[in-house]
């Protein structure tokens, strides 16, 4: 027992060093020149809440580019040096919600889509004012398209250009695609277990998580065999090494990315239709999907419809990332920032 507590305590001690290693060669990787750059990681106040931003540019009179992490309650801070070299081009702003990562707890009653509405447009008008812009880039991720196409159909003024990577459009009509996929796919292959256990649960809308987590469970094990989507080891592999977050952040990441998904799935996410709620937007628009992206509530597919529907008078552009599930900005990040500074920036500068 002894020594099974004292092997416990070196790994510990191991693990520990290791991540201190590995922050201080990312944050040497990342460093932003002193003189014009900005690296800045502050509280503030947005909707009633204390929330956590991240700025980092290495010129400050850069085009401001606020990111929309997705989840609900899964922030890409931790994330953010994989991507560090958009701080070039760009100032980049990383925001934890309320209620996820450095922003968790939020106030209780607090989790509902206006209000993180709400809070992007105060962020934007915010960061507009401090930086004597303009206009800001709005970039949205899954669960962060869903506010990000809201805020930007409702704000067009404030934006140079939205874009939506692993767009949400119609979770319910999502969630019952990917039942049929997988409900095909057991009777293709005679899964009678999986037969059985997709036709106990019927098709969504549900009721019970439990029953939300057996669908997906049979879309993911019935995704191509040639893609494997990137998993908790990657994550965590990816989170370790950042030099923002603490060891305190990262379980405040775990609790709230759970109380956010548990509050805002059936009562949000079976509410909001974008093809109904945005069917507008006057910005140049931007959808960035993964071929492979097979993600029960924001599949690739319902994307293309939304896509295809939505009145973009400014112009639209859906670009493929091949190799690419969910994740593209982790998955392909040269390609991903490729398009924003090829693409995105040069068509809106």
């Amino acid at each position: 027992m002894v020594w099974a507590f004292a092997i416990l305590l070196l790994f510990a001690a191991a693990l520990i060093v290791f991540r201190i290693f590995a922050q201080q060669r990312v944050a040497k990787q990342i460093a932003i020149p002193p003189q014009e750059g900005i690296h800045s990681l502050e509280k503030l106040r947005l909707g009633g809440a204390d929330q956590w931003i991240l700025i980092r540019g290495w010129n400050r009179t850069k085009p401001l580019l606020l990111f929309v992490h997705g989840g609900p309650g899964f922030p890409e801070m931790p994330f953010a040096h994989v991507n560090a070299d958009l701080e070039r081009d760009f100032v980049v702003v990383q925001w934890d919600q309320r209620g996820a990562g450095k922003s968790y707890p939020a106030p209780n009653d607090s989790l509902d889509v206006e209000q993180f509405v709400s809070d992007t447009r105060e962020l934007s008008a915010l960061l507009l004012k401090r930086f004597g812009a303009q206009k800001l880039f709005l970039v949205g991720h899954s669960w962060g398209s869903l506010i990000g196409a809201l805020v930007a159909a409702r704000d067009p003024d404030k934006f140079f250009a939205y874009v939506g990577i692993s767009q949400f459009a119609d979770a319910l009509e999502s969630e019952r695609t990917m039942y049929r996929f997988a409900l095909q796919q057991a009777e293709r292959t005679s899964n009678a277990r999986a037969s059985h256990e997709l036709k106990q649960i019927g098709s969504p809308p549900y009721e019970s998580m439990r029953n939300f987590r057996t669908m997906k469970k049979w879309v993911n094990r019935f995704g191509e065999r040639d893609y494997q989507p990137m998993g908790r080891w990657q994550f965590a592999r990816l989170a370790f090494a950042s030099p923002i977050y603490s060891w305190r952040d990262f379980a405040n990441l775990a609790w709230g990315a759970r109380t956010s998904f548990d509050e805002l799935w059936r009562e949000v996410f079976y509410k909001v239709n974008l093809m109904r709620d945005a069917p507008r937007i006057d910005v140049p628009v931007y959808f960035l999907e993964g071929r492979h992206d097979r993600l029960v509530t924001t599949s690739a597919a319902m994307a293309e419809r939304y896509f295809d529907a939505l009145d973009a008078p400014r112009g639209k552009q859906l670009i493929w990332f091949e190799k690419s599930g969910h994740w593209p900005q982790l998955e392909e990040p040269e390609k991903f920032r490729a398009v924003l500074i090829e693409q995105v920036l040069k068509d809106t500068q």
